[in-house]
C-alpha cells in the first residue's frame, strides 16, 4: 500500500490536469446577430493647426522698448503688440514737417511776387495804351512809345519768371509733403499690430533686442479656422473627398470623440511615407486646444446602415476560410461566412448567418477557444454599441 500511494497520487494529478485541460468546458458568451451600421474609415494621425500661422515683425530696424503681449495671449486684429524706440523716427517726422512749413511759406512769398508782377504788367500795359494815341496825335515823341513798349515787355518777363518760380514752389511743397508722409509711415512702423484675431504661440524677442526687417518678434496663429491636419495613407486617396464625416480624438483626452468633416485635401503625397495631408474642421471646438498637440482622426469613407454585422473580434480564420464559431452539442464548431464592408469594429455579413443567429463570443476564453473545444455558456455578450453615432 505504501508503494501504491505515490502512484495513485500521480494518477489523480494527471486525471485532474486532463479534466481542466481537455474535458472542462471553456466558459463562453453568446452573441446574437443583429443589424446596425458598418462604416469603413481611414485613420490619420497629425496635430492641431491653424489655417494661418505667421511670424510678425517690424518693417524697420530699431531697438524693442515694449512688448505688450506674451505666449498664450489672445489678440484682436489691429491690436498693438510691441513698440520700437521712436526717437530717431520722430525726429525725421519733425524735420519733414519743418520742410513742409518752409515750403508753404515760400509758396506764399511766390504768390505775392506773382501778384506784384501782375500789377506791374497791368500798369505797363495801361501806360502803353495811353501813349499810342498821343504819339499818333503828335503830342508825344516816338521815344516815349519805345519806352512804354519796353516796360511792358519787362513786366511780362517778370510775371513769367514769378509764375515759373511758383511752379517750382508747388513742386517743392509736394516733395516736402511726400517726405513727411514717408516719415510718418516709418514712425507708424515702429508699432507692431496684429494682422488678425488670433493667439500668440511663441515670443521670439525680448525688450532691448534689436529688431530687423524679416526677423519675427512674435508668432501668431489665427483662431478663426482651427483644424486637425492629419496624414492619411495614399491607399485611401480614391475615397477621400471634401465634406466627409470624421471623428477626432485628442491624445490628451482619448476617451472623447469630436465630430468634424474634411475641409481640405492636399495635392501632394509624401515621397517617403506615401501619406497625404488632410485638414479636418471641427463641428464643435474642443476647449483649451493647444496648437501642435497630437490627434488621431477617423475619416468615414463609406457607410452602410441597418445591415447584419459581426463584431470584428469574433471573426475566426481557418486557412483561407473565414467564419465564426458556433455551439454544436456543447462543442465549438467552425461556421463559414461571407463578409462585405469592413469597418471600425464590425464586418458586414452578406451570407452564412441570419438575424437572430447565435455565435460564440470567446472574450473570456483563456486560452483562446478552438474548434472542437467543449464550451459552457456564462452569459450574453454585451457592449455591442458601434460608437458610430447617428446616421448622417
Amino acid at each position: 500500500m505504501k508503494k501504491l500511494i505515490p502512484l495513485l497520487f500521480a494518477i489523480s494529478l494527471v486525471a485532474t490536469a486532463t479534466y481542466f485541460v481537455v474535458l472542462k468546458p471553456v466558459p463562453v458568451q453568446r452573441h446574437v446577430m443583429a443589424k446596425g451600421a458598418v462604416a469603413r474609415e481611414a485613420l490619420g494621425s497629425g496635430s492641431i493647426e491653424s489655417r494661418r500661422m505667421v511670424g510678425v515683425g517690424f518693417e524697420v530696424t530699431g531697438r524693442v522698448v515694449e512688448i505688450l503681449v506674451d505666449q498664450g495671449d489672445l489678440v484682436k486684429e489691429g491690436q498693438v503688440l510691441a513698440r520700437l524706440d521712436q526717437k530717431t523716427f520722430q525726429a525725421e517726422v519733425d524735420s519733414a514737417r519743418q520742410e513742409v512749413s518752409r515750403a508753404e511759406s515760400t509758396l506764399l512769398r511766390l504768390q505775392a511776387d506773382i501778384e506784384r508782377a501782375q500789377a506791374v504788367l497791368q500798369g505797363a500795359t495801361d501806360n502803353l495804351q495811353r501813349t499810342i494815341p498821343l504819339v499818333k496825335a503828335g503830342t508825344a515823341s516816338a521815344e516815349r512809345l519805345d519806352v512804354a513798349e519796353e516796360r511792358e515787355k519787362v513786366a511780362i518777363a517778370e510775371l513769367a519768371s514769378a509764375e515759373a518760380a511758383m511752379t517750382e514752389g508747388e513742386a517743392g511743397i509736394r516733395v516736402a509733403q511726400r517726405k513727411l508722409a514717408r516719415a510718418e509711415v516709418e514712425l507708424g512702423r515702429t508699432m507692431l499690430h496684429s494682422p488678425f484675431d488670433g493667439a500668440v504661440v511663441l515670443r521670439e524677442r525680448e525688450v532691448g533686442d534689436v529688431a530687423v526687417p524679416g526677423s519675427p518678434v512674435l508668432r501668431l496663429a489665427a483662431t478663426d479656422t482651427v483644424w486637425s491636419s492629419v496624414w492619411v495613407d495614399e491607399s485611401h486617396l480614391a475615397g477621400l473627398r471634401v465634406g466627409l464625416a470624421t471623428r477626432v480624438v485628442l491624445r490628451s483626452d482619448p476617451d472623447a470623440d469630436w465630430p468634424g468633416f474634411v475641409a481640405r485635401i492636399g495635392r501632394e503625397v509624401d515621397r517617403e511615407t506615401r501619406e497625404l495631408l488632410v485638414d479636418i474642421a471641427f463641428k464643435d471646438m474642443p476647449p483649451d486646444l493647444v496648437f501642435g498637440q497630437r490627434v488621431d482622426a477617423w475619416i468615414e469613407l463609406s457607410r452602410l446602415n441597418d445591415v447584419l454585422r459581426l463584431p470584428a473580434e469574433l471573426l475566426v480564420r481557418r486557412g483561407t476560410e473565414q467564419g465564426v464559431l458556433v455551439e454544436d452539442n456543447s462543442r465549438a464548431r467552425f461556421h463559414a461566412v461571407e463578409l462585405g464592408l469592413s469597418g471600425r469594429g464590425f464586418f458586414e455579413v452578406t451570407s452564412g448567418l441570419a438575424l437572430g443567429d447565435s455565435v460564440l463570443a470567446f472574450r473570456a476564453a483563456k486560452p483562446e477557444l478552438k474548434e472542437g473545444d467543449r464550451v459552457a455558456f456564462v452569459g450574453a455578450l454585451g457592449g455591442d454599441d458601434d460608437g458610430l453615432g447617428e446616421t448622417p
